[in-house]
Order: structure tokens, then C-alpha cells, then sequence
């Protein structure tokens, strides 16, 4: 698991070079309006409705998930180098689709690739580790590029120093998937074959026991991305920290994340994946809400507290969940259908609304809203959403038994 641990890290350092600065680079460099900036950002989201879905289908048809994200580093990689050299705001949008369409399929491809290794090894008897002990690794290689490029920004360099930074780290990426451990046995693969992946995951997922979930999550990240579209233009136009801070602020956030990465099995112990998203969904709408009611440093830094909780509600226990659901024919598939049709359509609509009302009505009120918003997903699954599989209860190639929390 070493090399895999390595997979997580270094895909996430590409990402984490990138997104805490990018709509700042777009903006001063590029000469992007609030509105531009939305529109790129979306159609950087436009690949999640078919990228993910279509991926994780090959893994699960016999295409070997190690060279489909070595190649999607490799896409990445390709169209950073030329987003580096280009001040051309059409061919900039379309490099944001070539960049979406590899960069967001990487994140539930390499999921779906941990959970079909680590179900493979659990039928042989051998060894497995949990999911956020893997996960954690991205957690710290997000932090990584905030803190190389602090001194380069102090210095004065340009924001666009983001781009090649995050190509080494898509470079590294293609190495380090050369050295990751195959999965299962072409045999087992003929048998899953037969059957369409993409249908069985989305059949579970949009199940009577499982669709208030889904919904509970769309509403969450369309509200997320009220947040992540201008959270970086807001502390550098609205709160007016300098430029070099900013990466430092998300990433103290990031910090915090670690530890409730670490604290993730006493916290599922006592709460469950209900009451952890729960309380994540409080700590999102709550930060929004008081970035828009308090403007200042201190609550820039402050609000970063709950940034654990919001990213373990957000994108650590919907993946455990999913892999709950799944069976081994589409195990890889069922985070593709959920990138698909929750996260990416949530992040598409979300950055598109944004865009709206941060043109129209100003950063402030995208906050507001994304605070109600959270507040809605929040009700759905507290009120609604009952039934959560234990892991114990799961039988390989047949659907689980509902646990009712």
C-alpha cells in the first residue's frame, strides 16, 4: 500500500497546487470577471458528468486502472503547460475542460482502485487498511504547494507559479503509477463483463434507502461551491489578505483536516456516517454564513476549524458509504455514477450560480446562500435519510443489509 499511499499524495499535490489560487491567478492574470471566472470553473465541471462514469466503467471492464491515471496525469500535465503560456481567454476555457475532464476523474478512479484492492486482499485473508488512513495522504499532499510556493510569492514571483508547480506533481503522478500493484485476476474480470457496471451502481444509489442520501449530498455541494468558486478572491478583494497568506490560511484548515482524518474511527464509532456528515453539513453552512456576516482575518482564520468536518461529510464518508453499496462488479463503477450525478452535477449548477451572484450581488451573498443551502442538505438527511449499511453486514456480489443507525 506504500505505492498506493504515494498515489494519494501526489494527485492531491497537483490539485492542492492549483485550487487554492486559481480563481486569484484568473482574476489578476488573466483579466477574468466574477462571471468569466464561474463559467471557467464550470466547464472545468462539465467533465465530471461523463469522465468519471466513463472511467471507472473501463477499470471495471478489464482496463487496467493504473494506466488510466497515468494518462489522465499525463492529460492534466499537458494542458497546465499550455494554460502557462496562454493569456487567450477562449482557448484558456477549453484548456479548463481538457484539464476537468483528467483531473476530476482521478479522485474516484483512484478510490474505486483502493476499494477493489483492498476487498481483493480482504478474500484472500491477507492484511487491509482503512480508507482514511490512505486518504490522509492526499490530505498532506494538498498542504505540500501552499507551503513550497509561500516564499516564491512573498518574494514577488506571479500567482501563475501555481501551473508548473502542479505539473511536477502530475509528472510524479505518471512515475508513481507505473509502481502501483495490480488488482484482480483477468478471470474474475470476464465474469464482471457480463453485466453493465454503470447500471448496477446507479440502480443502489438511487434505491429507496439510499436516494435521500444522494440528494441530502447534491444540495451540500452545490452550496460547497458558493464557497470554493471565490473563497480565494473574497480573502484577497473583501478581507484584503495578502496574497502570499492566502495559501497559508486554506491550508491551516487542511491541517486540521489531518486530525480528524486520524480521529475518523473513534468518530464513526460514537456518531456513525449519518451524525459525521451531519455535523460537517453544520460546520459548512456555518462558516459561510459567518464569512458573510464578519468579513475580517480572524474570522477567515477561525471559520478554517470546521474545515475537518465539512471535508469528512463531503468526500470521506460518502466514499465509504458508496463502497458499502458495492459489489465487486462495480465496485470502481459506483464512484463514477456518484461523481456523476450528485458531486458533478452539483458542482456544474453551483459554479454557474456563483458566478450569477457574485456579478450581480457581490462574494458576500454567495456565502449567504451557500449557508442556506447547507442548511437544507442538512435537514434532508437528518429528516429523511435513516438507513446506513454496517460494514460487517456487506456480502460480496449481493446487496447489504440496511442497519438502521
Amino acid at each position: 500500500m506504500i505505492a498506493l499511499r504515494r498515489q494519494y499524495f501526489l494527485s492531491y499535490a497537483a490539485i492542492g497546487s492549483v485550487t487554492p489560487l486559481l480563481t486569484v491567478f484568473l482574476r489578476d492574470e488573466g483579466g477574468f470577471s466574477f462571471f468569466e471566472i464561474g463559467i471557467a470553473l464550470a466547464l472545468m465541471g462539465i467533465p465530471t458528468l461523463t469522465s468519471p462514469p466513463l472511467l471507472t466503467l473501463l477499470a471495471d471492464r478489464n482496463i487496467d486502472p493504473r494506466r488510466l491515471l497515468g494518462g489522465a496525469a499525463v492529460c492534466s500535465a499537458i494542458v497546465l503547460t499550455t494554460m502557462f503560456f496562454t493569456q487567450n481567454f477562449p482557448l484558456t476555457l477549453v484548456l479548463f475542460f481538457f484539464h476537468g475532464l483528467a483531473a476530476v476523474a482521478m479522485i474516484p478512479l483512484q478510490d474505486g482502485y483502493f476499494f477493489s484492492l483492498a476487498e481483493e486482499r480482504r478474500q484472500r485473508g491477507e492484511a487491509t487498511v482503512e480508507y482514511p488512513t490512505v486518504r490522509i495522504w492526499g490530505t498532506l499532499g494538498y498542504i505540500v504547494p501552499s507551503l513550497l510556493l509561500y516564499y516564491p510569492l512573498l518574494r514577488g514571483a506571479e500567482v501563475r507559479a501555481i501551473l508548473p508547480c502542479a505539473v511536477f506533481f502530475c509528472l510524479l503522478t505518471l512515475i508513481n503509477s507505473f509502481t502501483l500493484p495490480s488488482t484482480a485476476s483477468r478471470a474474475v474480470k470476464k465474469v464482471i463483463k457480463s453485466r453493465v457496471p454503470s447500471g448496477e451502481a446507479l440502480r443502489m444509489l438511487y434505491g429507496p434507502n439510499v436516494r435521500w442520501l444522494a440528494i441530502g449530498l447534491f444540495f451540500a455541494y452545490f452550496a460547497a461551491m458558493n464557497y470554493y468558486t471565490f473563497i480565494g478572491n473574497y480573502l484577497d478583494e473583501v478581507v484584503r489578505i495578502p496574497k502570499p497568506y492566502i495559501g497559508l490560511i486554506i491550508v491551516f484548515g487542511v491541517l486540521i483536516e489531518v486530525f480528524c482524518t486520524l480521529s475518523m474511527p473513534w468518530l464513526q464509532k460514537w456518531f456513525r456516517l449519518k451524525g459525521i456528515i451531519l455535523i460537517g453539513f453544520c460546520c459548512m453552512a456555518g462558516r459561510m454564513l459567518l464569512l458573510a456576516w464578519f468579513p475580517t482575518p480572524l474570522t477567515a482564520v477561525l471559520t478554517q476549524l470546521g474545515h475537518g468536518f465539512e471535508v469528512l461529510a463531503l468526500y470521506v464518508s460518502p466514499v465509504m458509504f458508496l463502497n458499502r453499496l458495492a459489489s465487486n462488479s462495480f465496485r470502481n463503477s459506483i464512484q463514477g455514477v456518484f461523481s456523476m450525478s450528485v458531486s458533478g452535477t452539483a458542482r456544474v449548477s453551483g459554479c454557474l450560480l456563483a458566478a450569477f451572484v457574485a456579478g450581480h450581488f457581490g462574494m458576500k451573498a454567495n456565502f449567504l446562500i451557500g449557508g442556506v443551502l447547507g442548511i437544507f442538505g442538512f435537514l434532508i438527511i437528518a429528516l429523511l435519510f435513516s438507513r446506513i449499511p454496517r460494514p460487517e453486514e456487506q456480502l460480496v456480489d449481493s446487496p447489504v443489509q440496511p442497519e438502521t443507525p
